[in-house]
Parts: structure tokens; sequence; C-alpha cells
């Protein structure tokens, strides 16, 4: 502990606090995150040298916290935004208990997503999107980035062969009308079972400084086709219908095929934007979490290749009938083994 964070306890809690500390293990970001107690009352303290992100998030958690109920609560946070403290949710993430028990955690599945079309919508309408964290809008920028992220980390990595020219097209094709979908609202960007926790058996969002305005349905699809979580096609349907009828009371408006079309255009993004974080994170870097999540990921791309809005992308397609095939997975393995 720093003389800073000391201080910074010392001013807002007891003493208690600082001989209680212990830093927590470590998530995916450059964030320290340790507990202590207080008072009888366990918190979490979070300290980054990211000001701006922390900004973000303790404004989102303000914003949210007005139609949610479902996210931590800021109880104080340092003048410089360099440290923070929220409340405690503990330690079991929704991830933990699909993998443990699996008929225990489809419940919070439902309860997760009727929180999501409430934070979604009605959060829209609270936050400021001039002031997210790096970008504004999921849109046609972004899109192509996790595309070509896709490209270079995975499809170069593997020496995968394809049409650079077509793809190119495809890509530029695909993020134009990706740019169109509706319906829009607040996206958390990054929705799955890590993200979140349960506590006291509810589900708490966490993680959402990277969120942003865009087509919702890409945090459904974040959340049911989570690799690892390895959800079967007829819950993923189930939850597809049950938030459909939540966004609903969201949006009287909104229209089945517009909804499905989104979905399409979601699912498909979302899948190769993860390939290609499991391959910078994986193949390159060699982080087990993410090895371990490739044969998930390519078998997810199984249940698209007959998806409509494919046909109007050729090389795209041809591409992801080459990853599921078996010989795709034994190069993996190869490259990963050496």
């Amino acid at each position: 502990m720093n003389d800073t964070t000391a201080q910074f306890l010392q001013e807002n809690f007891t003493q208690k606090a600082i001989e209680s500390l212990t830093q927590l293990s470590g998530g995916g970001s450059a964030r320290v995150y340790s507990r202590f107690f207080d008072q009888n009352q366990s918190y979490i303290l979070a300290e980054s040298s990211n000001i701006e992100e922390n900004k973000v998030f303790i404004q989102f958690s303000l914003d949210l916290k007005k139609v949610i109920n479902n996210i931590p609560v800021i109880i104080s946070f340092s003048e410089d935004f360099a440290t923070y403290v929220q409340t405690d949710l503990g330690d079991e993430t929704l991830m933990n208990i699909v993998l443990n028990d699996f008929e225990k955690a489809k419940p919070y599945y439902f309860k997760t997503l009727e929180k999501l079309a409430i934070a979604q919508i009605q959060g829209a309408t609270k936050i400021d999107f001039n002031h997210t964290f790096s970008y504004p809008k999921l849109d046609k920028t972004l899109i192509l980035r996790d595309l070509f992220q896709f490209n270079f980390y995975f499809l170069d990595v593997l020496g995968i062969d394809y049409n650079a020219g077509k793809l190119i097209k495809d890509f530029d094709r695909f993020a134009s009308q990706f740019d169109k979908l509706s319906p829009q609202g607040f996206v958390f960007r990054d929705f799955q079972t890590r993200n979140i926790m349960i506590h006291q058996n509810e589900p708490y969002f966490i993680d959402y400084q990277g969120g942003l305005y865009g087509p919702v349905v890409y945090d459904l699809v974040s959340l049911i086709w989570q690799a690892k979580a390895n959800l079967s096609f007829e819950f993923k349907k189930e939850l597809y219908e049950f938030y459909y009828q939540e966004l609903t009371k969201q949006i009287p408006t909104l229209v089945p095929i517009d909804f499905r079309q989104s979905y399409e255009y979601c699912v498909v993004a979302r899948l190769l934007q993860v390939l290609g974080t499991y391959g910078l994170r994986g193949i390159i870097e060699r982080k087990k979490h993410f090895l371990e999540s490739i044969s998930f990921g390519l078998k997810n791309l199984e249940s698209i290749i007959d998806y409509p809005i494919l046909q109007n992308y050729s090389e795209l397609k041809h591409i992801i009938k080459i990853l599921v095939l078996p010989e795709t997975l034994e190069r993996i393995n190869h490259k990963i083994n050496g």
C-alpha cells in the first residue's frame, strides 16, 4: 500500500480499513482491487492511474443507479480520481455458477436480461455519451477495428488463406450495415458472465466503463454466445425470446424483423471479435484462459454458417466455413504446442 492510498483510507474510514486491506487477484485490466473491512462491513478499493477511465466508471455508476439497483454503489473517491471505493459484491460470478451448476445458473440469466433491457434503454436517457471513455458510439469505425483484429491476430497468425481484396470489401460493407442497426441505447460492450456478480441471489453488473451508444442487441449476444459458457441452441433461443419481450416493454414499437437482423449482425461481429482477442491474448501472448476458449469460439461459428445475412459477404462466409473444419483446430493446436 502506498502512502497516498493509506492517506485516502485514513481520511474516509477507520484504522481497521488500513489493517485489513487485502489485494485481490487481478482481472484483465491494470486496475488493482483490494478488499477491506470497516464498521463490520466489507468494501472494494480500486486503484488505477487511468484517471479518465476511473471518472467514466464513477459517472456511469451514478447514472445507471438512477434506473437499476444492480450495480455497485460508489462510496467515495479521491480528489484526483486515482482511487475509489465501492460496495463489495462478493466473489461469485455467473461464470462460476454456469461452469459448476448450470441448472442453478439458468434463473440468473433471465434476471440479468430483465435488468439489462431497463439499463440499456432507460440508462441511455441518463448518460452523456459525449463523455465516454474511448468511443461515444459502437459504429462502423469500431466494428472495422474488431474485424481487422480478427484478420490480423487470428487469420494471419494461423496462416488461413483468403482473398484480401474481397475480404476488405466484405468488412467495409458489413460495418456500414452494422451502423444502421436498431434499436439503439446504452451498450455495456463486454456483457458476459465474468462481469456479472451474483450477490444475495441477484445479478450485479461490473466493468462497464467501456460502455457506449449502439445496438443494444450486442449485449444479449455477448452474454448468450460467450464461448466458454457453451449454452445450448435451445437455451439461447429461450433467452433470445425472453429478451425480446423485455425490450418491447421499453420500446413498444420494436419491429421483430429489425430485431432479428440486428441480432444476426451482432452475433457475427461478436464471434469474430472474440476470436481476434483469443488470437492475440491466447495464441500470441499464451494466456491460458484465452487458449482454452478457442475451441468453443470455433464451435460457435458452426451455428451461424446459414445466417441469411452472410449471403451478402461471400469471402467472409468462405472463411467461416474454413474455420469450422476439424483441420483448422488441429492447426491451432499445432501452433500452440509448437
